[in-house]
């Protein structure tokens, strides 16, 4: 199924039109259509593009909430908050069962270790209690494994030999968790299953008015199709298509704001766009599947995690207001988390030198008046109340918690909208993928590939570029060379099935080089 004409959605009515196809928009799509309504989404880039494919990717356990880094007694101190923690960790302990139980295959298992100082917010018992509660909220769920090495056992962890401040080392807490492998992937499934369902899916597809019928209880969206030009969308032409929703639910990640603003409506800000880097090296093979966790020099998360053959290393945490869709990590923030990687790791000793890639999102929080940063709060706004009738917005919603969102969203569509067709099952692995391993494959030092699948991906979901099949279709490009040994042969394999001629074939190589040396940019002055 190549990638469908908006011309064919003029004038067509849906119960449910959905802006933004990251993992929220994905997930919310296959279960209102499974659950009986018309459902149109749209992006105005390629699906899951935005940060369902720029996170630290981690399936989090919940202790984050828990052990945020600051004062444990200070967390005491304020109840309201401590409820608040207990109430996210428990959602995201359940969250984590039900992803590891359905989808394994998309998730990869490591030891997550961390170190615990003499100088840290938290001692060794209190990481204990965080962990006997995390395990009384879900008791019979997926195994935390956690167990703690005392100064004596340190030699259990292959890793310690590279932790900083070995004197002040106390002990090392170690325990099971998840990193989804890869979470476009995810999406995409979930989308192309909602398809299944018989929703309208469409990628490249802007919404450049937004208008309420009043008179008629509807909003009228006007669509364009996008095309890319480097790091910029620009539309393929003027002409418009309209269709009409009973309901719209805003899920366009960072750009919810610009999509109320479409509105002409006067709403406060809902979104507090936060960005975050993350550094891609090779690692001693001591480090083969364990992560570490531990905290930066002020006091916030810092992530070490297995990828591939490669770790990854990150985030920052800054506020962003520029365009979302230019986005990527800076010298200056390649260099702090080299500064803070070293500081944890200090035998590593990382330079520029060391940086195989990079990448930057921005993180959709719920906006806050009392943090500049945003808050996590998982948020579902109803536009009703600022005066725009027929509208949700989310902001907040992680990729971990992404069936937790469809859920409320369902129930929030269903108290407001009709289904106008029978129930049907999820499917949370919608692609036929029988007897691809048996066919001829295209291959790497760093990745394997059958042009069966190439072809099946070509044909059936809707990639707009070399670079939609490399990076989120097929994963290629989270591998150490990003997949440029592929490029070639995975663009002449597709070429058939999207009407590539050699000329094309070039021109997307090209296009594909472009984009890795920008959002996937190494530091400057480097020595290769």
């Amino acid at each position: 199924m190549t990638a469908p004409q908006i011309a064919a959605l003029d004038g067509m009515h849906f119960d449910v039109a959905i802006i933004g196809a990251g993992i929220n928009g994905a997930s919310a799509a296959q279960h209102l259509s499974a659950a009986g309504y018309r459902v149109l989404v749209v992006d105005q880039g390629d699906f899951a593009n935005g940060a369902t494919s720029r996170s630290s990717r981690l399936l989090h356990c919940g202790l984050r909430h828990l052990a945020t880094g600051s004062n444990f007694w200070s967390t005491m101190l304020r109840p309201d908050n401590l409820v608040r923690s207990v109430s996210t960790a428990r959602a995201d302990m359940q969250a984590r069962d039900e992803i590891v139980r359905t989808i394994p295959d998309r998730l990869r298992s490591i030891n997550f270790c961390l170190p615990i100082y003499t100088d840290d917010a938290y001692a060794p018992w209190q990481l204990d209690a965080a962990f006997a509660l995390l395990r009384m909220m879900s008791p019979t769920g997926v195994p935390l494994d956690y167990r703690r090495y005392n100064r004596n056992q340190l030699d259990q962890v292959p890793v310690t030999p590279w932790l900083r401040d070995p004197d002040a080392l106390k002990s090392v807490a170690v325990f099971r968790e998840y990193l989804f492998d890869w979470p476009e992937r995810v999406a995409l499934d979930a989308l192309f299953d909602a398809r299944r369902l018989g929703a309208q899916v469409n990628n490249y597809t802007r919404v450049e008015e937004l208008e309420r019928l009043e008179s008629r209880n509807l909003w009228r969206l006007s669509l364009c199709s996008m095309k890319q030009e480097g790091k910029s969308r620009q539309s393929i032409n003027r002409s418009k298509v309209r269709v009409t929703a009973d309901l719209v639910l805003n899920l366009a990640g960072a750009w919810v704001d610009d999509v109320i603003g479409e509105t002409g409506y006067p709403v406060e800000t809902k979104c507090a766009g936060i960005k975050g880097i993350h550094i891609s090296v090779r690692l001693p093979d001591e480090f083969a599947d364990w992560g570490i966790f531990a905290y930066n020099s002020i006091g916030e998360p810092l992530y070490c995690l297995p990828s591939n053959d490669m770790h990854y290393i990150g985030l920052t945490r800054t506020a962003f207001n520029g365009a979302v869709e230019d986005v990527s990590a800076t010298d200056q923030e390649i260099d702090w988390m080299i500064a803070e990687t070293n500081r944890c790791l200090p035998q590593l000793a990382i330079t520029r030198n060391d940086i195989l890639f990079s990448w930057a999102g921005v993180n959709p929080l719920t906006s806050n008046s009392e943090d500049p940063l945003g808050s996590r709060e998982i948020k579902i706004h109803d536009l009703a109340i600022d005066g725009v009738p027929g509208m949700l917005t989310l902001t907040g919603g992680a990729i971990m918690t992404h069936r937790r969102v469809a859920t409320q969203l369902l129930r929030a569509v269903s108290s407001r909208v009709a289904t106008s067709r029978s129930p049907q099952n999820l499917n949370f692995h919608w692609s036929d993928k029988a007897g691809e391993q048996d066919t001829p494959r295209i291959n790497s030092e760093a990745f394997s590939i059958s042009t069966a699948a190439v072809e099946r991906c070509a044909r059936d979901e809707q990639p707009g570029s070399l670079a939609d099949l490399l990076m989120r279709r097929l994963g290629a490009g989270w591998c150490s060379d990003q997949g440029l040994a592929l490029a070639r042969p995975v663009a002449e394999a597709a070429a058939k099935e999207l009407g590539w001629s050699k000329t094309h074939i070039d021109a997307e190589i090209r296009a594909y080089e472009r984009h890795l040396e920008t959002a996937r940019r190494r530091p400057g002055n480097i020595s290769n």
